[in-house]
């Protein structure tokens, strides 16, 4: 996935580390007594901004892809193939087109608690935004884990890049609450308490040469994919490809994901157990949806004497509609593009 100052991977690695210490002390109930958690109430952005209106149905434009056949169920290495050339022009499609948004929707499970988060990504001409939710339960382990490390378990991030006036900016907040309405979650924020603000420089999702541009961190070729199912459902003219990748090849894990992996658990000998990724693609090579489920252990998390799993499930939909490659509907982003032109 494209990288960002702080990798949404690592950061949620660090939080399914702070949750799985804060457990065991927790199961101790040596501080039950100790801590009194108040609930701070942050701005909810008044923006009309509704996920329900974003309508992942809407085929991108592009002409339909010619010299596609899928092999026979049985014929493996043609399965294999196929999925490599319709991945390979999916990111490079992804990469290049000047008009796309997605929404990665995330959950991760340890020792029986879940975590959440939310990223929106938009692309729109010269244009580029993308914000980042992310939050731990609200009682009990959770919020044993957030006050112990919020930056990794409870914040706001966003950033927003302006490639004709090559200029552009990142922040992460330190307070999230979030709250529903008609069935979606709003999120409040407080921009004005900093983690950090920075300049940025031009996003991955920009460079359109010279860069082997994936969109997550997993390798796949005839070496790293161990079983491989491409399918075609003529009715919503899309492309269903199902990968199991090989944990055990060292091509597998992009470097940038090993490294994410090892630095969010602060252990050296942290693996993958499991990778399936479950991908859609529209018949004319546009991304519709990107699933990956993994799972991943670590036997000395941060030199503690014991071992943590876990499973995640991140799943990205990809959106073609006006509704959401319009950068202003979303929350928080009119405001920012605004403090941005006035410093």
């Amino acid at each position: 996935m494209p990288r960002i100052r702080h990798t949404t991977k690592e950061n949620k690695i660090k939080a399914i580390i702070i949750i799985t210490i804060a457990l065991a002390v927790y199961i101790t109930g040596a501080i039950f007594s100790v801590y009194y958690f108040g609930k701070k109430r942050v701005r909810i952005d008044a923006t009309d901004f509704d996920p329900t209106l974003m309508d992942s149905s809407i085929k991108p434009q592009g002409e339909m892809l010619t010299g596609i056949i899928i092999p026979d169920a049985s014929d493996k290495e043609g399965q294999i193939r196929l999925a490599i050339k319709l991945y390979t022009i999916a990111n490079s499609n992804l990469q290049n087109d000047s008009r796309v948004a997605f929404a990665v929707n995330t959950n991760t499970e340890v020792m029986g608690v879940n975590t959440g988060g939310i990223r929106y990504t938009i692309k729109n001409g010269n244009e580029f935004f993308n914000e980042d939710f992310f939050f731990v339960p609200q009682d009990g382990a959770g919020m044993i884990a957030k006050k112990a490390s919020p930056e990794y378990t409870n914040y706001g991030y966003r950033r927003y890049y302006n490639l004709s006036k090559n200029m552009g900016y990142e922040q992460k907040a330190k307070e999230l609450s979030f709250t529903t309405c008609s069935g979606t979650i709003l999120f409040g924020v407080d921009w004005t308490d900093l983690y950090f603000e920075n300049k940025i420089d031009i996003p991955q999702e920009f460079v359109q040469s010279g860069v082997d541009y994936k969109y997550y961190n997993y390798i796949w070729d005839e070496d790293t994919i161990l079983e491989a199912s491409v399918g075609y459902e003529n009715a919503k003219g899309y492309y269903e490809i199902v990968v199991k990748l090989d944990c055990k090849n060292d091509k597998t894990i992009t470097n940038e994901g090993k490294k994410a992996l090892e630095d969010g658990a602060g252990d050296k000998d942290a693996v993958y157990t499991s990778i399936v990724e479950t991908v859609q693609i529209w018949d004319n090579g546009r991304y519709k949806v990107f699933n990956t489920l993994d799972s991943w252990y670590s036997p000395h998390i941060h030199g503690l004497p014991f071992s943590t799993s876990s499973e995640n499930d991140y799943k990205t939909t990809f959106y073609y509609d006006s509704y959401s490659l319009n950068i202003s509907n979303y929350q928080y982003a009119k405001e920012f593009i605004e403090y941005i032109q006035n410093k």
